[in-house]
C-alpha cells in the first residue's frame, strides 16, 4: 500500500486535500467545508442559474453527520463524506 493509499488526507501548506463523493464519484477538495453552490457545481457544472437542486448529505464531520444542505448553507466535511445531489421539479 503506498503512503498516499494509506493517508488519502493530503496536507500541502496548511491546506488538506479531501475526497468527496458526489453522486457517486470521488472528487478532490481542498477546503474542509463547502456549500450548497459548490457541491451543485460538481455535480452539474452546466446547470442553468434558475434550476433548483435537492443536496442530501452522509458522514460530514461535527455532530450533524447527515442532513440535507440548502443555498446558502456550508457543511463542514471530512474524507469520504457523500453528497446527492438530485434536479428538484416543479410541479
Amino acid at each position: 500500500m503506498s503512503e498516499e493509499q494509506a493517508h488519502p488526507e493530503k496536507e500541502e501548506h496548511g491546506k488538506k486535500e479531501f475526497t468527496i463523493i458526489v453522486n457517486s464519484t470521488p472528487k478532490p477538495w481542498n477546503d474542509d467545508e463547502i456549500s450548497y453552490d459548490q457541491v451543485v457545481k460538481l455535480a452539474f457544472p452546466n446547470a442553468a442559474p434558475n434550476e433548483e437542486f435537492t443536496v442530501a448529505y452522509t458522514m460530514a464531520e461535527g455532530k450533524k453527520k447527515d442532513g440535507n444542505l440548502v443555498k446558502g448553507q456550508k457543511v463542514r466535511i471530512t474524507n469520504g463524506t457523500s453528497f446527492d445531489v438530485d434536479k428538484t421539479t416543479n410541479s
